[in-house]
């Protein structure tokens, strides 16, 4: 292997390393999160700001992405880059503007977003992300090889959930396949979801570990939300157990303190349980 080529290797696992550093992260920030937009609300306002010290330029692309779970019940946000007939993608009609700002340190730059959705649209819910990528920073490389003198350009990421609602738009969820084990001094649930109606499935997720006669050892609470089936795994740590048969309870419920109230949709309640044992 040529010594640039080690050297290419070497630069991307840096880019890797240093996307987490909380200093990088947080120069570049967009609120609000969530956007809901519906027919009475065609257009909405998101913040994109720099806390930096560094000049940053950043572009807004609209592309269809929902969130999933992997193969190992990991969840991530999967995007689709040409979603046909099967998917309620916005992203061919929703629209931001400007696509491209210029943020100096400690300014913000407004974007608009505009839907405009065909005439024809069927009463539902529709999604897309908005995806800001910034470009600034610079990652000053040191190396002996006398041969390369570089920097790695930094790209960051943020995205944003963008929802279009039409119509009459319903929701439930479906809960099924639970399946649980302790491992070490952690508990792993796996459960598959799927959401019921037009619109998807906004919630949280309860988890209680109990004894056979009731009594809580360990209670954990995180929100979700299902717009396709998928299976997930949810891990918490538990701590040392005594020896013994356990309960797992997990309930999905359509609350999230993270959205307004007005925006969550209706739906059911759902619970189940499963045995566990501590050998």
């Amino acid at each position: 292997m040529s010594r640039r080529s080690a050297f290419a290797r070497i630069l991307a696992a840096t880019l890797v390393v240093s996307l987490l550093s909380p200093a990088i992260t947080q120069a570049i920030y967009v609120a609000p999160t969530t956007v809901f937009m519906d027919t009475q609300a065609r257009d909405a306002q998101i913040t994109v700001g720099n806390s930096g010290d560094k000049a940053e330029e950043a572009t807004i692309e609209i592309k269809f992405g929902f969130p999933d779970a992997d193969s190992a019940g990991t969840p991530f946000i999967r995007f689709v880059e040409d979603p046909g007939p099967e998917f309620a993608s916005a992203a061919e009609w929703i629209r931001p503007f400007p696509q491209r700002v210029r943020l100096e340190p400690g300014s913000e730059q407004v974007v608009r977003l505009l839907a405009r959705p065909p005439a024809d649209l069927p009463d539902g819910e529709y999604w897309t992300r908005m995806i800001v990528t910034g470009r600034g920073a610079t990652l000053a490389v040191p190396t002996t090889d006398s041969l390369v003198r570089a920097g790695v350009n930094l790209e960051i990421r943020l995205i944003t959930s963008v929802t279009f609602r039409k119509g009459r738009v319903s929701t439930g969820v479906v809960l099924r396949g639970l399946a649980a084990e302790l491992e070490g001094d952690s508990l792993a649930l796996w459960a598959s979801m799927s959401r019921t109606g037009n619109g998807a499935y906004y919630g949280t997720a309860d988890l209680e570990l109990v004894t056979l006669d009731g009594r809580r050892i360990n209670r954990w609470s995180m929100p979700l939300s299902v717009h396709y089936p998928m299976r997930r795994r949810f891990a918490f740590p538990t701590g040392p157990l005594e020896p013994g048969d356990y309960r797992v309870r997990f309930r999905l419920r359509p609350e999230r303190p993270d959205l307004p109230p007005n925006r969550v949709l209706p739906a059911n309640t759902v619970m189940d349980s499963i045995a566990v044992r501590v050998n």
